[in-house]
């Protein structure tokens, strides 16, 4: 029997824990309407499929939602198994014709085994739930070893016309993403490798394979298939699917292979078996290009320098006519002996050096106070010989947009740096009317176990809906924040026409917290200088989103965003600034932009570029700005509103 006395004990207890209780969703840094777990780490979304009404999450926690938007998370779902593996990344379906022989309706969790060490073979295992709440572990695994020490993260659909499971699975290292085939979910049988291909200098994971329509052309579909190139990016790649391989569109097979596609003049490709109008200096470079050579270049050719050796190759003379010169480089990074130099009137007006590593990425200078002027390009490696490092150059373009990347050549999902492993949710049609809905992590492995979050390690991105739009050089991805975000919107904050000249504070909309959405028009033709929003303003600190409406480029700065100065690796990872070419659409910058304490998401022109990235700011970081760097900008339209949080209860 309970006493008087148990029950005040218990009352004052509560009363002491009530504090925290509500607190657990309100912590520092916390997101608001982003999912993340109530503690602990969170990383590739897994599981994403729906049944009985419900959305499921896994990581392999677990958490369900009716709306995509609010989520309950629910106990840790995986048993059974011997404790001497870890559970990778993976994909659930639903059995509906019990063709495993489990029950009809039984959920299947497909994962990677990861045993510790990186030195055993990774492998493809089940676990079973009749529930959806937990899944046991199946006797016989795994279900497929190839005996690879990295082989993971299997995605599995259903494929309607052969009526048969379908499984896409990576070997990381090999750049290599390969498809199975099943009619029973336990055996596999090999199909089809798809790579390398696009971005190949580190490790690919969590494939997806998946048909998405076309905007503006109905009935027409085209297959996807997303690759996590590690350490925070995903790529993706558009063709058909004939139930054995993947096919890339040929136009897309021009675009990464060749370059074919590109905004601009091809100045040099070094595609040549000799180097024509180039002045050949000293032994460094040879009698000619490399061909078909092991970097990942654009066409047959380009140029690397022997580390033994010095010398130089010097353009011949041109007219800059366009804002922007953009070049493919790699190699050392030694400011002044390594590197590509821009000559004018005999005076190096520009440089650009490697960055240490053997990738091709784009970098580009801006060159329109230049414009009509007379140059040379000079491609130099002035080492002693001692050092083993090289220079390499290739797709030297003139262009009306600058492509200073830091990337390589491929077609990004997103270009933040703090967007990973994408995936989208299945077995949806009965609900959905041929929308896909996709998630990715949010996160980088730079820097991801080091973020400074007292309530766990990790969040996801806001769900996206996702389909194609058709290009003049092919088709691209769509994305957009789902519609179903729009029930958290508080009081419409509005305005038009509004001329911003220096900076300007945005007084009339101040969120209490960091935890808003907003939609701005700039008018591109009207504005005469770089214009943008300074986000999460105060304490000296600031994020800024910057335009240039010569160069089409849109720069987002987060050198000094965040107020967490403790660590030293993190201080070196963090601060960073990502770009990416925006072309105007009908004379307009269109940004959708989703804030939420640490984080930042911008979508720009319908979703066509998207770039995400955390931020981690200060609690009193919330001042919003308009600027312009010089002279005027014309903001057609400003809608903004604050967001409930999804975590409003005890």
């Amino acid at each position: 029997m309970i006493s008087y006395k148990h029950i005040l004990g218990l009352i004052g207890l509560m009363w002491l824990l009530a504090p925290e209780v509500h607190a657990q969703y309100g912590e520092k840094y916390r997101p608001q309407y982003h999912f993340s777990p109530q503690e602990g780490w969170i990383g590739d979304p897994d599981g994403l499929v729906y049944s009985e009404g419900k959305y499921h999450l896994f990581w392999w926690g677990h958490a369900v939602s009716e709306d995509l938007v609010h989520w309950e998370e629910l106990p840790y779902p995986m048993r059974g198994d011997d404790g001497s593996f870890s559970y990778f990344s993976g994909s659930v379906v639903v059995d509906h014709d019990n063709t495993a022989g489990f029950g009809r309706g039984s959920m299947l969790a497909f994962y990677t085994q990861h045993y510790p060490g990186d030195s055993l073979p990774e492998s493809q295992a089940i676990s079973v739930s009749k529930d959806g709440l937990y899944f046991d572990y199946y006797e016989n695994n795994p279900v497929l070893d190839i005996e690879e020490i990295f082989f993971r993260d299997p995605q599995v659909f259903w494929y309607e016309p052969q009526q048969k499971w379908v499984m896409a699975v990576s070997l990381p290292d090999k750049q290599l993403i390969q498809l199975y085939e099943s009619k029973d979910l336990k055996s596999w049988e090999f199909m089809s490798d798809f790579g390398p291909l696009g971005a190949q200098n580190s490790f690919w994971e969590c494939p997806d394979l998946m048909e998405l329509p076309v905007k503006g052309e109905p009935g027409v579909k085209k297959w996807v298939m997303f690759i996590g190139r590690g350490p925070n990016r995903v790529q993706y790649f558009v063709g058909s699917f004939d139930g054995f391989q993947f096919i890339p569109d040929e136009d897309m097979l021009s675009y990464l292979n060749e370059g074919k596609g590109l905004e601009g003049e091809l100045f040099e490709g070094f595609d040549r078996p000799d180097y024509r109008d180039w002045e050949v200096s000293g032994t460094a470079f040879g009698a000619y290009p490399v061909q078909n050579g092991p970097l990942a270049g654009l066409g047959k050719g380009y140029v690397q320098s022997d580390h033994k050796m010095q010398g130089s190759l010097l353009s011949s003379e041109f007219i800059i006519r366009k804002p922007a010169i953009n070049f493919l480089l790699a190699g050392g990074k030694r400011p002044g002996q390594l590197g590509v130099r821009l000559i004018v009137d005999g005076e190096t007006v520009r440089t650009a050096t490697g960055d240490n590593t053997d990738v091709f990425r784009w970098r580009g200078w801006d060159v329109s106070e230049l414009i009509g002027k007379t140059a040379r390009m000079a491609i130099v490696d002035s080492l002693s010989g001692e050092e083993e490092e090289f220079i390499a150059v290739d797709h030297i373009l003139f262009s009306d947009q600058l492509m200073d990347l830091h990337l390589e050549h491929a077609l990004w999902m997103d270009y933040g740096p703090d967007f990973y492993a994408a995936r989208t949710w299945r077995d949806v049609d009965q609900v959905r009317n041929g929308r896909t809905t996709m998630l990715g992590w949010m996160g980088n492995w730079e820097y991801a176990r080091i973020v400074p979050t007292s309530w766990g390690k990790g969040f996801e991105s806001v769900p996206r809906d996702i389909s194609l739009r058709k290009l003049k050089n092919g088709y691209r991805l769509v994305q957009q924040p789902i519609p179903e975000l729009q029930k958290l919107r508080k009081e419409k904050y509005e305005e038009s026409d509004r001329v911003v000249e220096g900076i300007q504070s945005l007084a009339s909309f101040s969120p209490a917290q960091n935890c808003y959405e907003m939609e701005a028009v700039w008018d591109v033709d009207q504005s005469t200088s770089e214009f943008g929003l300074n986000l999460l303003v105060g304490e000296g600190r600031k994020l800024s989103l910057t335009y240039d409406p010569v160069r089409f480029n849109l720069v987002l700065d987060r050198t000094n965003c965040t107020d967490y100065t403790s660590d030293e690796t993190f201080n070196q990872k963090f601060p960073s600034k990502m770009s990416m070419v925006v072309s105007p659409e009908n004379g307009q910058l269109r940004l959708h932009i989703l804030v939420d304490q640490s984080s930042v998401e911008v979508f720009t022109n319908q979703g066509e570029k998207v770039m995400s990235a955390l931020t981690f700011p200060g609690e009193d970081q919330k001042g919003i700005e308009l600027f312009t760097s010089e002279g005027k900008a014309l903001l057609v339209s400003l809608k903004a509103w604050e967001l409930h949080s999804i975590w409003n209860k005890p």
